[in-house]
Formats: C-alpha cells, sequence, structure tokens
C-alpha cells in the first residue's frame, strides 16, 4: 500500500523574515538570481527539518540534502513516519533516499519576498509532495 508523505523543507534563502524590528535587506540581483534558478529548477536544499503529513516537525542532522536538477530530484533524507508495508532486502526499499522524476513542479509567490515550491515525485516505493 502507498501512503502519502508531506515532507515540508525549509530553504534559508528565500526566507527572508523580519525579526523583531529589523528587516532583512536582500540585494535585487541576489533574489533575482534565486528566482531564476527555483523557476529553472536547478538548485540544492540543505535540509534542517522536516514534517510528515500526520505527525510534528522534525530536526535532522546535519548533511541531509535535496537536488534538485533538469525536472528530477536526488533525495538524501532520513525516513520519518511508519511503514504499513516496508520493502526488506531484495526489494530495494529506497525509502528517501532515491533520485526521480519531477511530476507537477510549480512556483508560486505568495509575498514579494517569499517563494513556495510545490511538486510530486513517486520514486516506485512510495508517492511524495514536496513543499520547499
Amino acid at each position: 500500500m502507498k501512503k502519502l508523505m508531506l515532507i515540508s523543507m525549509t530553504l534559508m534563502a528565500l526566507l527572508m523574515m523580519s525579526c523583531g524590528s529589523s528587516k532583512t535587506v536582500v540585494d535585487p540581483a541576489q533574489a533575482q538570481a534565486i528566482k531564476t534558478l527555483l523557476e529553472e529548477g536547478q538548485y540544492m536544499v540543505m535540509v534542517g527539518s522536516m514534517r510528515p503529513l500526520s505527525s510534528s516537525t522534525i530536526s535532522v542532522s546535519l548533511g541531509q540534502k535535496m537536488i534538485v536538477r533538469d525536472g528530477t530530484v536526488s533525495c538524501y533524507l532520513p525516513y520519518v513516519g511508519s511503514g504499513q508495508n516496508v520493502g526488506y532486502g531484495a526489494s530495494g526499499y529506497k525509502a528517501l533516499n532515491f533520485s526521480s522524476p519531477i511530476l507537477d513542479y510549480k512556483v508560486e509567490y505568495p509575498k514579494e519576498d517569499r517563494a513556495r515550491v510545490t511538486f510530486r515525485v513517486d520514486n516506485g516505493d512510495d508517492h511524495y509532495r514536496f513543499h520547499v
């Protein structure tokens, strides 16, 4: 049985949030470069936390990452949650360490200084929805 897991990751370069009364100022050329990379689907995210669909946010160790390049996502993330029918041994269960084609890639700009990237992946074992 396939399960649908929601994975949320924070892309720190894009979350230019104000802290208290100070506001982060971003170079317009750098902001345009980030926007171009997002729209072309050419970037890497160093993951600090994940949020499964039915759980709270989980911190992950250093070195966990997701690479988006040429219509493919390569994930090197820890498995979180519970598997109902997890394959073992010869079945080659991939969990969250896989490279798969991206489905339904979309970039939205809810605010001028924020971007939201969403896409789906079917890695052969499970279906995933990513929100970056």
